[in-house]
C-alpha cells in the first residue's frame, strides 16, 4: 500500500523492503531456536561422555589394560623347543678301503616348566591385569570428577556473574535516581556521590565475574580433555539439596568398590604370586633332550633329560626381594584403607556443614536480608532513613547471596568427591545437578 501511494519514489520503497528484510533475517538468525546464537549447550552427563570416550588420558589408560592382558597371555606361553643340527662329510680312518659320505646330527632341546613355577607367574600376570583395570577405573572417576568440578564451578561464576550484573543494573538505577532527585533538591550532593562509589564497585566487581567465567570456561575444556565446538555453553544449576546415604553405608561402598583399594589388593596378591614364583626357582629345571646322528659307519638316536641344579645360585636374594615387596603392600594396603576412611568420614562431615548451610541461608538468612532491604529502599523512599541505610541493606543481601552460591557450589564439591571416593563419579544416577534446584531471590 505504502508503495502504490508513492509510485514517483521507487528507490525508497525498495530501501523499506531491504530493511525489513534484513531486520527479518536477522531476527531468524538470532532466534534461540535457531543455535546459531548462542551455540551448543552441553549437560553434565554430555561432558563427561565426551570425556571418557575421547579423552587421551583415559584412552591411555585403556591401551595399559590391554598391554597387561597381552602380558597375561605371554606368562601363559609354554617354553619353544631348540633344535639344532649340523652336517658335513665323514671319511673312515686307519682302514685300507674307507668308506666315506655325508654325516650330520640333530639335537632337540624342550624345556619342561615345574607346574607350581608355571602357575605362580600366571597369578602375578593375572593380578597385575586387575591392579591395571583398577587404575583405569580410577583414573576415569578421577577425570569425571574433575569434569564435575570444573562443571559447578563454571555454574557457580555464572551465577555470580549474573548476580553482579544484577547488581551493577540496580546500581545505576539507583544512581539516577538519586541524581534525579539531586536535580529537584529532594537529596544532598553526598548522596549521589555515595551511590555513584556504589556504581563502580558494583561495576569493577562484575568485570572481575565476566573474566572468573572465562577462566572457568577453560578450565573446563582442559578437565574434559577434547575440543569444544565454538559458542557451546553448559545447561544446568547449582543443586541446593542432595540425600547421600548414611556413612556406614557410604564405607561399605568405599571398601567394596575403591579402585585404589581393588588395586593395592591386586598388587599384594602380584607379590604373593612372586614369592611363590622365586620360591619355585630354586627347584632343578628340567629339559628333555633329544639327538640324532649318522655318519657313513653308524647312525644312532639318544634320548634323556638335563637338569640345572642350583648349587651355586640358591636365589636368596631374589627371594628376599619378593618378600620385601609383599610386606611394602601390605602396609600400603593397610595405610591406603586408614587413609580413605578418614578422608570420607571428614568429607562427610563437610557435606553435613554444606548442607546445612545450604538451608540456613536459603529458607532464613537471604529471606531475612530480602526483606530488610525492601523495608530500607521504601524507608528511603518516604524520607525516614539515608541512602546509607538502603545501601548497607543491598550489600548486606548481597553477601548473603554470594554466599549461598557459594554453599550451593560446596555442597556440589562434596557430593562429587564422596562419589569418587566410592567410585560413583561417572555415574548419571548420582549426579547433583539432577537434584531440585531453585534460582535465587531477585533485588528489588
Amino acid at each position: 500500500m505504502f508503495c502504490q501511494n508513492q509510485p514517483q519514489q521507487p528507490s525508497s520503497c525498495k530501501a523499506v523492503l531491504r530493511t525489513g528484510f534484513a531486520a527479518l533475517l536477522c531476527l531468524i538468525v538470532l532466534s534461540p531456536g535457531t543455535g546459531f546464537a548462542t551455540g551448543t549447550a552441553y549437560t553434565l552427563d554430555q561432558l563427561i561422555g565426551i570425556g571418557l570416550n575421547q579423552n587421551p588420558g583415559v584412552l591411555a589408560s585403556r591401551d595399559q589394560v590391554e598391554a597387561a592382558r597381552g602380558g597375561a597371555t605371554a606368562a601363559r606361553a609354554y617354553p619353544n623347543p631348540e633344535v639344532s643340527g649340523q652336517t658335513g662329510n665323514g671319511r673312515e680312518r686307519n682302514v685300507a678301503s674307507p668308506i666315506s659320505g655325508q654325516a650330520y646330527n640333530v639335537t632337540l632341546h624342550q624345556p619342561i616348566e615345574m607346574p607350581n613355577v608355571r602357575s605362580a607367574r600366571i597369578g602375578a600376570a593375572d593380578a597385575m591385569v586387575l591392579a591395571t583395570e583398577a587404575g583405569r577405573q580410577s583414573y576415569e572417576d578421577d577425570t569425571a570428577a574433575r569434569i564435575k568440578l570444573a562443571f559447578y564451578d563454571l555454574l557457580r561464576r555464572q551465577a555470580e556473574e549474573r548476580a553482579t550484573a544484577e547488581d551493577f543494573q540496580l546500581t545505576q538505577q539507583i544512581r539516577d535516581r538519586i541524581a534525579l532527585r539531586l536535580k529537584v533538591g529532594e537529596s544532598p550532593k553526598f548522596d549521589l556521590i555515595r551511590a555513584e562509589t556504589e556504581m563502580l564497585n558494583a561495576q569493577r566487581t562484575h568485570e572481575a565475574a565476566v573474566l572468573r567465567v572465562e577462566l572457568t570456561r577453560a578450565n573446563l575444556r582442559q578437565a574434559v580433555g577434547h575440543p569444544l565446538p565454538n559458542g557451546w555453553q553448559i545447561r544446568g544449576e547449582l543443586p541446593k539439596k542432595i540425600n547421600l546415604p548414611p556413612l556406614g553405608k557410604l564405607k561399605e561402598e568405599l571398601l567394596a568398590r575403591n579402585p585404589l583399594l581393588a588395586r593395592s589388593e591386586a598388587e599384594r596378591q602380584a607379590a604373593e604370586r612372586r614369592v611363590d614364583h622365586e620360591k619355585g626357582q630354586r627347584l632343578p629345571k628340567v629339559a628333555v633332550i633329544a639327538t640324532r646322528d649318522v655318519d657313513p659307519t653308524i647312525q644312532k638316536s639318544t634320548a634323556g633329560l638335563s637338569l640345572t641344579v642350583p648349587l651355586w645360585d640358591f636365589r636368596s636374594g631374589q627371594i628376599s626381594q619378593a618378600r620385601a615387596e609383599l610386606s611394602r603392600a601390605n602396609h600400603q594396603l593397610t595405610a591406603q584403607k586408614l587413609t580413605l576412611s578418614e578422608s570420607l568420614d571428614a568429607t562427610y562431615r563437610l557435606y553435613q556443614i554444606a548442607s546445612n548451610q545450604v538451608s540456613m541461608l536459603e529458607n532464613q538468612v537471604l529471606v531475612q536480608a530480602s526483606a530488610a532491604q525492601r523495608i530500607a529502599e521504601a524507608a528511603y523512599r518516604y524520607g525516614e532513613r539515608g541512602i546509607l541505610e538502603w545501601l548497607d541493606a543491598q550489600r548486606t543481601y548481597r553477601a548473603a547471596r554470594n554466599e549461598l552460591i557459594t554453599a550451593r557450589y560446596d555442597l556440589a564439591t562434596v557430593s562429587v568427591e564422596i562419589d569418587r571416593l566410592r567410585s560413583m563419579a561417572n555415574d548419571p544416577a548420582n549426579t547433583p545437578s539432577s537434584t531440585e534446584s531453585t534460582p535465587l531471590p531477585q533485588l528489588h
